[in-house]
């Protein structure tokens, strides 16, 4: 498997320094977007973990309950 050295020396260096300046711009835009995401998701499980709305799962099964129920009406 060839390492980032060995793919730089080969691939980036023969390129015009507008063509670095481009596939730079492509790496830093996908690692950004990937953090972006990654906190996103990190963002989301907190809100979830915040509003719980069950404390046990008893009141889970009762809130099941009556949710059953009222589809019956």
């Amino acid at each position: 498997m060839r390492n980032a050295q060995t793919i730089y020396q080969q691939t980036v260096l023969p390129l015009p320094n507008s063509e670095k300046l481009r596939l730079a711009t492509l790496i830093l835009q996908n690692l950004s977007s990937g953090e972006r995401n990654a906190q996103a998701a990190l963002d989301l499980l907190q809100s979830i973990q915040n509003e719980r709305f069950f404390t046990t799962a008893q009141e889970v099964d009762e809130h099941l309950k009556v949710e059953r129920e009222s589809w019956d009406d």
